[in-house]
């Protein structure tokens, strides 16, 4: 909280009204009707309103932001997390799933834990405060939790840095036509390695204190043969938040429950706005929910399970249309992006001349990461890297060392993609 009050006074200002107002609204939500939805009225109006600022006035190029440089002291970091946090408090109370917290303290350190508050995963409040009763610092806990730091930190390093050059590079070229669409696909494989190493990170973190926090990607995500597949394992965690408190919350009114497809198209929609209030994110949560609706329809994941044997088909199809929609991220418009695709089909040989060395050691980390992925089958990583024999784990130790050492790019810090929203 100092770190916060000295480098964000105002993040640290909102969160602690927010959390003021979190803990009375939690103690009076169950007394009187009037104040069954006003706290959680308040912590969703003022993540709209700061949404719009940021979108519609502030808006700057996400590719670019240096966070010290660009968006100053007065920027508002990890609001959407501490909000959506807040809200799943009070609708859990209003529930009756949980009771208030006994103290102010308490439901504090749950709004402001920092690893969850910077790069989730969601949590409930039921689930954090128990292990934080339980917390402790033993010799197990602190090796687990540095094998997950330093099993983020590679990924970040060696691959995520190395992704966002290239694609800084690509982004600022003279590429068009539909070569536009590798803009999207390193983009895909760059916002994956950059948000799951800083929660390998932040799991690592907490691990130290005996503090398990949710997995929040599948390991493979990025070879997903459809896009049920895929949600399922990509930001698992504000995907079951949007399914447990707004999708199941409202299919249960008659007037939602005769149309399911539509609420399910309206929550892939706010998925959408919750990276920022325009209209490339609008129809970015769009035509996601069009994309699952038209699967459904086709039975597509049924027929991915039938013909297991053509998975490689369904991992191309999948990342095509994934990287065409991940263009939204990467231009500042959708009318920047349209020009760009109308212009004849160019892809400027400099970038492969400029990049060749940076290319290959892509290729190779990102063969590396896959690997240990297969090996570790559905164990996490410190938990994989425990059960191994001592000599074989202190071999990938120095292994991921020596890569940090000598192919991590330090030049740019730690960039967290996920930071601004």
């Amino acid at each position: 909280m100092l770190t916060i009050g000295i480098f964000m006074p105002l993040t640290l200002f909102f969160f602690l009204v927010g959390s003021g107002i979190t803990y009375w609204m939690g103690n009076k939500i169950q007394s009187s009707f009037p104040w069954k939805g006003l706290g959680i009225g308040i912590l969703i109006g003022f993540l709209i309103i700061y949404k719009l600022k940021e979108s519609w006035i502030d808006h700057i190029n996400l590719l670019e932001v240096n966070f010290w440089e660009n968006t100053g002291i007065w920027q508002i970091v990890g609001l959407s997390f501490f909000v959506f946090n807040a809200v799943s408090y009070l609708m859990d109370i209003r529930r009756r799933f949980i009771k208030p917290a006994d103290s102010f303290f308490k439901l504090m350190l749950y709004l402001l834990y920092f690893p969850t508050l910077h790069a989730g995963p969601l949590h409930r409040f039921s689930y954090l405060n128990e292990q934080f009763d339980q917390a402790n610092i033993s010799e197990k806990s602190f090796s687990n939790g540095m094998r997950l730091i330093l099993w983020g930190l590679f990924k970040n390093f060696v691959l995520a840095q190395r992704l966002n050059q290239l694609l800084i590079s690509l982004r600022e070229s003279e590429i068009a036509g539909w070569w536009t669409l590798l803009i999207g696909f390193v983009f895909f494989f760059y916002l994956y390695f950059s948000f799951s190493s800083f929660i390998d990170f932040f799991q690592g973190l907490s691990e130290i204190f005996n503090i398990q926090l949710k997995d929040n990607f599948h390991k493979r995500v990025y070879f997903s043969i459809n896009r049920h597949e895929f949600w399922k394992g990509w930001h698992i965690t504000l995907n079951e938040w949007f399914r447990d408190y707004f999708f199941y919350w409202l299919i249960k009114w008659k007037f939602w429950r005769d149309k399911p497809y539509l609420l399910l198209l309206m929550t892939y929609v706010l998925i959408g706005l919750w990276h920022g209030f325009t209209w490339a994110y609008f129809f970015w949560g769009f035509l996601s929910g069009i994309w699952i609706l038209v699967e459904k329809v086709l039975k597509i994941p049924k027929l991915s399970e039938k013909f297991s044997s053509l998975k490689w088909i369904g991992v191309i199809y999948h990342v095509f249309i994934c990287s065409a929609l991940a263009l939204v991220f990467v231009f500042s418009s959708i009318e920047d992006l349209w020009d760009r695709i109308l212009k004849p089909a160019y892809f400027p040989l400099g970038i492969w001349l400029l990049h060749k060395r940076n290319i290959f050691i892509i290729l190779f980390m990102f063969l590396q990461v896959d690997f240990f992925h297969i090996w570790s089958k559905s164990l996490r990583m410190n938990i994989f890297f425990e059960r191994l024999p001592a000599w074989q784990r202190r071999v990938i130790y120095i292994q991921l060392f020596l890569y940090i050492l000598i192919l991590g790019m330090f030049s740019d810090g730690i960039e967290n993609f996920y930071l601004q929203f």
